[in-house]
């Protein structure tokens, strides 16, 4: 909150930037791009292709994975998917069961619900599963199960044969699976530790198909990239960086999207409201929500079913179903968080100006981690958000900045029931007589891995671009460098001495207008900003080029992210 500094992402970029721009050919705020974003392998990042997704058979025993597969398919055994309730889980459940049901398996899926089962794979969700669908033979985890040892063993125990695919962080003790899929226990793939949930099931469907076709077994009618629709759903959503393969399967997954080849996703992006021309922005901000919503305060097969529809009036009756649930979810989490706020401001939270905790008791327990998420954004500082149920209290975290808020909690676990995740967002159980302690103990544990300069609000900007580099060629390439997302955002570019010759109000608090410099001009518009702040007065603005296009017309502009007068 309040002035935000402005941080160059390169200095002393110019003599590789000018080595870009001559080697590719490129116009100069696009080798700045590449530049500042230490980005080396130009021609791939421009041109993102299906071939250079790796061989899925890199993973260790996958091989085996695929093998047992398709002999379960052979001996018209079950097959049983064992998912999680959010965006990431769901899509990865019903990808894989896709490419599995095209290819002649009997499988279900079974998406345990966040209340009455927990998180992840356990015991009991393996008890619920067989109670619900019957005796099943293989069962594959998708989004969860590395950790879940206890799990596994049961299931081994019970005659099952578990292919675990995940992408969380393991723990000390790997589970006795037949295969394990995620990248991050083998130190090799250093170049698949980006991959989602939905990401890492793929990678299992590519060595199905692949082993299947190699073997004469099958998968001649599987279309890979028909599926990364699936794919982009649960990556976007899982908010993990899209760069590498991630990028890859994003890129052509959004493809596969626009064209709504399935019911379900037609349904999900005419009830969100969407245009065709989808990005990943859309998929953060309106279908994931969507999808995330039945597992926050409904029942996440909903969307499952909806993802597996086959016919639109099915399609259109979950998507219904959804909306509600997500009316629901919008409406208990600005409750939460405007208690939440309310506590911070009267200093009723536990707070100091490294990290933030605040609890209320019977808050919604699916609803707190995007309550978690909007503090932690909106206050720069590690946040905790509790519900305190009887005497014990669960919650959700949220880092920013570099903070690796598991190894925070790794390091208070004496007073954690429970705790895991990712760095950048946890789950926490404890007794509600030790938040306060666990909030010192967390306080103290943040003060020793950031400083006060890693908290510091910041607007980091590519570099220094002028209003005549915007040509065509420029926004053909900036398009080229989409999809844009987490840990590829937009580029952003300072504009030195800008003149605002024209401006106007629009939509109420919004401005929009004409700049010029010395040496060209372009429209803008700024949103939440109103036209005194540029009416007649020359400005260093931070922008994002972009077209717009309104009934028909594309239109070059600059969406002004900040500015500082000059003069």
């Amino acid at each position: 909150m309040g002035v935000k500094n402005w941080k160059l992402a390169g200095n002393n970029l110019d003599s590789q930037i000018d080595a870009i721009q001559r080697k590719f050919a490129l116009p100069r705020p696009i080798a700045l791009f590449f530049a500042s974003r230490g980005i080396e392998d130009v021609q791939d990042f421009l041109n993102p292709r299906l071939a250079n997704l790796t061989d899925p058979y890199r993973f260790p025993k996958i091989k085996d994975a695929a093998k047992r597969l398709w002999e379960a398919i052979a001996n018209k055994e079950t097959i049983l998917i064992h998912g999680d309730y959010d965006t990431d889980g769901i899509t990865a459940s019903a990808l894989l069961a896709l490419v599995l049901r095209q290819n002649g398996a009997n499988v279900h899926s079974f998406i345990p619900h966040r209340f009455d089962d927990g998180y992840g794979f356990t015991p009991e969700s393996l008890q619920k599963a067989l109670d619900t669908f019957g005796p099943a033979s293989v069962l594959v985890t998708v989004d969860c199960g590395i950790t879940s040892c206890d799990a596994v063993d049961e299931a081994v125990k019970r005659g099952i044969d578990v292919i675990v695919t995940d992408h969380h962080e393991a723990g000390p003790q790997l589970p006795n699976a037949i295969a394990i899929i995620n990248p991050k226990v083998y130190p090799e793939l250093e170049d698949l530790q980006l991959l989602a949930g939905a990401g890492a099931a793929f990678k299992l469907s590519h060595a199905f198909i692949k082993y299947g076709r190699e073997n004469n077994l099958g998968g001649f009618q599987t279309r890979l990239e028909e599926v990364l629709d699936y794919v982009a759903l649960g990556t976007v959503a899982d908010i993990v960086p899209l760069l590498g393969e991630n990028r890859i399967m994003v890129k052509y997954g959004i493809e596969a999207l626009r064209r709504q080849i399935r019911p379900g996703v037609r349904a999900l992006i005419e009830s969100s409201r969407l245009r065709s021309e989808l990005t990943p922005a859309d998929i953060t901000f309106r279908m994931a929500p969507r999808i995330n919503a039945a597992g926050r305060v409904g029942d996440a097969n909903v969307a499952l079913q909806l993802l597996e529809s086959e016919h639109i009036v099915d399609a259109y009756r979950c998507a219904s179903q959804l909306e509600t649930f997500n009316r629901i979810r919008q409406e208990k989490e600005q409750e939460i968080y405007q208690e939440a706020c309310e506590q911070i401001e009267r200093n009723l939270a536990w707070q100091s100006e490294y990290s933030l905790l605040v609890a209320g008791r019977d808050w919604h327990q699916g609803v707190i981690g995007i309550v978690a998420s909007r503090l932690a954004r909106d206050y720069n500082r590690p946040t905790i958000v509790l519900t305190i149920q009887g005497d014990v209290a669960y919650g959700s975290g949220r880092s920013v900045a570099c903070l690796n808020l598991v190894e925070v909690l790794s390091h208070t676990a004496d007073l954690l029931d429970r705790y895991g995740g990712h760095p950048m967002a946890v789950g926490i159980g404890l007794k509600a007589d030790r938040i306060a302690d666990f909030f010192e103990a967390m306080d103290r544990e943040v003060r020793k891995q950031i400083s006060s300069a890693d908290l510091e609000d910041f607007i980091r900007y590519d570099g220094e671009a002028q209003l005549h580099e915007l040509t065509p060629e420029f926004f053909r390439y900036l398009a080229m460098l989409s999809p844009f997302g987490h840990s590829n955002v937009k580029p952003i570019y300072r504009f030195n001495e800008v003149q605002v010759v024209r401006c106007s109000t629009v939509g109420g608090s919004h401005t929009r207008g004409i700049m010029r410099s010395r040496t060209g001009q372009s429209d803008f518009i700024a949103f939440n900003r109103h036209s005194s702040q540029f009416y007649g007065k020359t400005l260093d603005i931070l922008a994002t080029p972009q077209i717009n296009t309104h009934q028909g017309v594309e239109t070059p502009q600059l969406n002004v992210i900040d500015i500082r007068e000059v003069y």
